[in-house]
């Protein structure tokens, strides 16, 4: 009987290890898919406005000047997704190198809004922050916390209307501390929520990209993902929510002793 259970429980353990290849599998497959999807745009617009260049298609000054822009544009974007899929390979790989230290989340949120606020300017977007009662210390890698909260700002950018706000707010609570980036992007179907940090994912129409979101969003749906692995590295937690007229995304960390 001993040897039965030992091997009924071995049997369930492989199962369990080939579903999550599977799983693995068709993840790094549907990453390939979008990211496949992705690169052949800029690249097609950047083949097709050389070419132009080349074949002197184009050759008055201000047409020159302006194909040259969004080509280099065009390479900045490609430039940004490259990264993205350079630190999701680390944070896949159990590949960063993390030095944790006290950090001050108000030099975070300040840091992660100068960074988000080019792009927050282009649509019209206003950019606030406050704390409750006051700004928390953390315990963490400063330039990855960054990363973190610049993510969840563009990602806030890129699906909140124009003449809207983007807020982030911050606290603490007696185990850990928060912070949270709330949008006006018309809310997430509940049936979707589960998904949001999904690899590639990008949701319904309502939450589709819109025009103008500044060339720190790469547009293959990574930065959650990539918020959701560094703030894990953490030890800390990641969740988004439906609030008021838009989402809530809520990063809970340790708190520095």
């Amino acid at each position: 009987m001993l040897l039965g259970r030992r091997i009924a429980v071995g049997a369930l353990a492989a199962e369990q290890e080939r579903a999550a290849e599977r799983t693995a599998e068709a993840s790094r497959r549907q990453l390939v898919a979008w990211v496949s999807h992705d690169l052949r745009t800029p690249l097609a617009g950047i083949r097709a406005m050389s070419e132009a260049l080349e074949d002197a298609v184009v050759v008055e000054p201000g047409e020159v000047a302006d194909f040259a822009r969004r080509i280099s544009s065009e390479t900045v974007r490609l430039s940004a997704m490259v990264d993205d899929l350079f630190e999701l390979s680390r944070i896949n790989a159990g590949a960063l190198a993390l030095t944790f230290g006290p950090i001050s989340t108000e030099e975070l949120v300040a840091e992660a809004m100068e960074s988000a606020a080019p792009a927050a300017q282009q649509r019209g977007i206003a950019l606030t922050a406050s704390a409750e009662p006051g700004w928390p210390v953390v315990q963490g890698s400063d330039h990855e916390l960054i990363r973190v909260l610049r993510n969840l700002l563009v990602n806030a950018i890129r699906h909140t209307p124009s003449d809207q706000s983007v807020e982030v707010v911050a606290g603490q609570t007696a185990d850990y501390a928060w912070l949270a980036v709330q949008d006006a992007c018309g809310g997430i179907d509940p049936d979707d929520l589960p998904r949001v940090f999904d690899v590639a994912f990008r949701g319904v129409p309502a939450r589709s990209p819109r025009a103008g979101v500044g060339v720190n969003e790469s547009g293959a749906g990574l930065g959650v993902a990539i918020a959701r692995g560094l703030v894990q590295a953490h030890g800390g937690q990641i969740s988004v929510s439906n609030h008021g007229d838009g989402c809530r995304f809520e990063v809970r960390l340790p708190v520095s002793v």
